[in-house]
């Protein structure tokens, strides 16, 4: 073997010695890299789970609310149905109340009037009339 050859031959198992480690380093930098990406994947999968979660209790909170709302808009109207009806039935006392007063107005009018009609005739009757005088009639019979 002439030295040229013994050195193209070192060269080339060097050559290939180099690329051999290139390759492997390459490969290495390359599992490396794809266990990043895996632990990034699982990362991101496990906070997809922790939103899905969240999502899922935030869901079930408004669902919730929603019955309390629903619950609350059925107490309110009742309420408000209680509050017209004894507005009405106020409405209706203060009706009768009124006319019962200005029924109690017109009979005491009346009385009066009888009382000033008797206390006229009173006077003619002590003047000789022969009619018995107003005290000796009860108030009933007034």
């Amino acid at each position: 073997c002439a030295p040229s050859d013994l050195s193209s031959g070192i060269n080339a198992e060097y050559g290939e010695s180099k690329e051999k480690q290139n390759l492997s380093k390459n490969s290495r930098r390359s599992d490396r890299k794809i266990k990043e990406l895996t632990l990034q994947i699982e990362d991101e999968r496990r906070q997809c789970e922790q939103y899905k979660d969240q999502m899922e209790k935030a869901n079930s909170r408004m669902k919730t609310l929603k019955r309390q709302i629903d619950q609350n808009f059925d107490e309110v109207s009742a309420a408000n149905a209680a509050k017209r009806k004894l507005q009405r039935e106020l409405d209706e006392q203060i009706e009768m109340n009124d006319t019962l007063q200005r029924e109690n107005n017109t009979l005491k009018q009346r009385q009066r009037r009888g009382f000033s009609t008797s206390s006229n005739f009173r006077s003619k009757s002590s003047r000789g009339g022969g009619v018995a005088d107003n005290d000796d009639i009860s108030d009933e019979e007034l």
